[in-house]
């Protein structure tokens, strides 16, 4: 790493998240809550109560990997496997989530369930241990507080020592807010935390007044960050459509909390608390409607998001529509997408900068880049997110060239580094829509000031895109690049500058005067989901121009 590259990372970064490391750190080293170890211990006595066959086995797939355990052999952090066997943190991640206990299956009942949770407790007694991260704790008590909320059949001995773990990873959570990563992370962190202190403000906690004062100020906090992080046009401020999933996830867990304990606020003569909620329930109604709204635009006509940025293909919200004759198109500058849809086919563009400027882990080299659904079914794709571990994987979905956009060979639109972070950055300086004329217009300025322009003209049965280049500062090939789904199968041709494919029954046509080739590429559908398709590769060698035309069969 150069100093430049730290420097151009650095500078877009708000202060908390510079001095914020440094207070994370100390916090984590030396405070923490005082009853782990008794509950611990607790846990391993009530253990005792339960006489589960040694034989007894059950799966857990997380990210197309799956490991077998037994209730006696749980392994919730890395330090418990072997080094050849260990998953990736993320898939770690998931497991202590607990997600899993809504799975029906007959194999992973209630009474083993339970047992699972009491596992947990007693074998991570130390809150600065892996499974006490604040992001796997966030999710992880707003699933054990869900699941305890509706299993009512639970013994007293077995609910305090449940609940009195939850009261002291809420208090560890408290000490290690991600101020210094933003974003989802403290977003989820505080969600949490408003969650959990209004679960223990209910009747038998015994200190109501020092939980409530925590549910006040998650709830203060996350007013800030809603008004921060959701933009005008209902999107989510990271810009993934997988992201702002969680996101409205989020939305509706706060909101439904704040409903659902209004009330004992006020019985419990919690008059501040009360308002608080009030404040901070409007504030979730106003903001879920254009969240869904966003969600929806940004849904394919098979029902799954587009995979902008760090994606995983996943449900959205599908347009409850008959197939739309007149063309509708959304030009969305908040958020900086271009959404098109007419008849069963749909057009999505991403035509914003790497953002938030402070906090651009999620975002890829992706503007101008775009996915095509035709008569319902994907045929031009986003390459997807494959892992946040495997760095070969991961720069692998980040990199220009993974993107349906105009490139210099080899040259990067903006300096992404590591996992997760951007130094130099491209910037948009244009991008409208002249409905008249169907004509869509994006220009950037990539890291380097070197500028694209990128113009999309639309048909009813085909695409023109019109690339062109100027104030070249790099030596390298101008190209313009296409991933097919891998659904789809090329036709070979002898025009050079013809090629044609099929996805499923509908029959494609790619026209143009440059060079084009296709080449094998692997996209990433899912995390650990690695599929076989392929991409396109139009070239000019002779001047910084491309055009091509795709069509289709009506």
């Amino acid at each position: 790493m150069t100093l430049k590259r730290l420097l151009n990372t650095v500078k877009y970064l708000k202060p908390v998240q510079v001095y914020g490391r440094v207070l994370f750190a100390l916090r984590r080293r030396l405070f923490g809550p005082a009853g782990a170890d008794y509950e611990s211990r607790a846990a391993r006595e009530l253990k005792r109560l339960y006489h589960l066959p040694a034989s007894q086995t059950f799966r857990l797939c997380f990210l197309q990997q799956s490991f077998e355990f037994t209730g006696q052999e749980m392994r919730w952090k890395s330090s418990d496997w072997q080094p050849e066997m260990r998953p990736e943190k993320l898939w770690l991640y998931h497991l202590n989530y607990f997600k899993w206990l809504f799975d029906e299956r007959p194999d992973l009942n209630n009474e083993l369930k339970l047992y699972l949770i009491l596992d947990w407790i007693e074998k991570n007694p130390s809150s600065r241990q892996e499974a006490w991260e604040p992001f796997p704790l966030s999710k992880r008590l707003q699933n054990w507080i869900k699941w305890l909320e509706n299993f009512k059949e639970l013994a007293v001995p077995i609910k305090d020592c449940i609940v009195s773990s939850i009261y002291s990873q809420t208090l560890r959570l408290h000490y290690d807010l991600e101020f210094h990563n933003q974003a989802n992370h403290l977003f989820e962190n505080l969600t949490s935390l408003l969650v959990a202190a209004l679960f223990l403000t209910k009747d038998g906690n015994p200190t109501p007044l020092l939980v409530s004062e925590l549910a006040i100020f998650a709830a203060r906090q996350l007013i800030s960050e809603i008004e921060e992080q959701f933009l005008g046009d209902g999107g989510h401020y990271e810009r993934s459509p997988m992201y702002h999933c969680e996101m409205l996830a989020a939305l509706n867990a706060i909101k439904e909390s704040c409903l659902n304990h209004r009330q004992v606020a006020v019985e419990k003569e919690l008059p501040r608390l009360a308002d608080e909620l009030e404040k901070l329930y409007e504030i979730c109604i106003g903001r879920i409607l254009p969240a869904e709204d966003w969600l929806m635009n940004l849904t394919h006509p098979d029902g799954m998001i587009a995979q902008f940025g760090d994606s995983a293909i996943m449900p959205g919200i599908k347009a409850s529509l008959p197939p739309i004759e007149k063309p509708i198109s959304y030009l969305m500058p908040d958020s900086g997408y271009f959404i098109r849809r007419w008849q069963d086919n749909f057009f999505a563009m991403s035509c914003k900068e790497p953002t938030p400027a402070h906090q651009p882990g999620h975002s890829h080299c992706d503007i101008m880049s775009y996915e095509l659904s035709v008569a319902g079914f994907r045929c031009l794709i986003d390459t997807g997110c494959g892992s946040y571990q495997n760095q070969n994987v991961r720069q692998h979905c980040r990199r220009t060239s993974s993107h349906n956009v105009p490139l210099i060979e080899l040259c990067e639109q903006s300096d992404i580094w590591g996992s997760f972070r951007i130094g130099a950055r491209a910037r948009v300086t244009e991008c409208r829509f002249d409905p008249a004329g169907s004509l869509l217009v994006v220009e950037m300025l990539d890291q380097f000031n070197q500028r694209f322009h990128r113009e999309v003209l639309f048909t009813d049965t085909s695409i023109r895109i019109r690339d062109r280049m100027y104030d070249r500062r790099l030596t390298g090939t101008f190209c313009s690049m296409l991933h097919l789904h891998p659904d789809c199968q090329i036709v070979p041709a002898e025009d050079s500058g013809k090629i044609s494919f099929s996805c499923h029954d509908v029959e494609f046509t790619i026209q143009t005067t440059a060079r084009m080739r296709s080449e094998p590429h692997l996209c990433y559908p899912d995390f650990g989901l690695e599929a076989r398709s392929a991409r396109l590769i139009l070239s000019n060698h002779q001047t910084e121009a491309i055009d091509y035309v795709i069509s289709w069969n009506p």
